[in-house]
C-alpha cells in the first residue's frame, strides 16, 4: 500500500486535530461503507437474493418444498419461509421471448432455459462446459438442418419461443427445437431470438468469427 503525507491531503485545521491524537504515527483510514446494509459490502446479500428468487421461481413452476429443500441443501422450514414469506419479485415464466428477456435482464437466463426444457420433458444439460450468451437474434443460415428428425412438441413450435442454439465442433444446431426451426425456415425467416451456447474451449473462435452476426 502506498503511503501519503497527510499534509498533502488534509486541510490544515483537520490535520491539526489529527496530530493531537496520532502525531508521528502511521495510521490507516478505512473506506466507508456508508449506506450499505448487511451483506451488501461483501456481495452476500445479492447472492442470497438471487438464490431466493430462484427458489420462488422454481416453486411457482411446480417444484415441491421437499424437492427445493434437497436441491438447495436447506431445511423444508427455510424453503417455506422463503416461498410463503416476504414477497420476492420474480419474472413471470411463459414460453415466450418476452418472458425469456425478463429472466435474462434479471441475470436468470439459464433459469428460464431450465424451466422451458422442463415443460418439454427434458432435463437441463450440463452447462458448466459452455458459455451462454444473452438473448440475441441469430441468423438462421448459421444453423444446421440435420436435427429435423428429432421433432419437439407442438407448443414448442410457437414463433414466440426463443431458440436454444448450441455451437459445437464448428457447427450450430437447435437439438431441442427441430419443429420450431423447420417452421421458421418454411416461413423464410432470416433471424430469430435465441440463447446461444458455445463450448468453453471453442468460445474464442466462436466469438471472433460469429459474434458480429448477433444482435440484441
Amino acid at each position: 500500500m502506498k503511503y501519503e503525507n497527510a499534509k498533502d491531503i488534509l486541510p490544515a485545521k483537520l490535520l491539526e486535530e489529527v496530530q493531537k491524537y496520532a502525531e508521528g504515527k502511521v495510521i490507516y483510514i478505512p473506506r466507508t461503507d456508508k449506506g450499505r446494509g448487511w451483506g451488501e459490502a461483501s456481495g452476500y446479500r445479492e447472492k442470497l437474493n438471487k438464490r431466493n428468487t430462484l427458489i420462488c421461481s422454481r416453486y411457482s413452476a411446480g417444484q415441491s418444498v421437499m424437492e427445493l429443500a434437497e436441491g438447495f441443501f436447506l431445511s423444508p422450514e427455510t424453503i417455506k419461509k422463503i416461498v410463503y414469506g416476504k414477497k420476492v419479485e420474480t419474472p413471470m415464466f411463459s414460453n415466450s421471448v418476452t418472458s425469456a428477456a425478463q429472466y435474462a435482464a434479471a441475470g436468470m437466463g439459464e433459469e428460464w432455459v431450465r424451466i422451458y426444457l422442463q415443460t418439454l420433458g427434458h432435463e437441463m444439460p450440463e452447462l458448466s462446459e459452455y458459455f451462454m450468451s444473452e438473448l440475441v437474434r441469430i441468423p438462421l443460415r448459421l444453423i444446421e438442418t440435420k436435427d429435423f428428425s428429432k421433432m419437439d412438441g407442438g407448443e414448442a413450435a410457437s414463433f414466440e419461443v426463443p431458440l436454444l442454439v448450441f455451437y459445437e465442433k464448428g457447427e450450430f444446431s437447435a437439438p431441442y427445437q427441430a419443429a420450431l426451426f423447420g417452421k421458421l425456415k418454411a416461413e423464410k425467416k432470416n433471424a430469430h431470438y435465441a440463447f446461444v451456447f458455445a463450448r468453453n474451449q471453442e468460445y474464442g473462435y466462436f466469438w471472433k468469427n460469429y459474434g458480429k452476426n448477433f444482435q440484441r
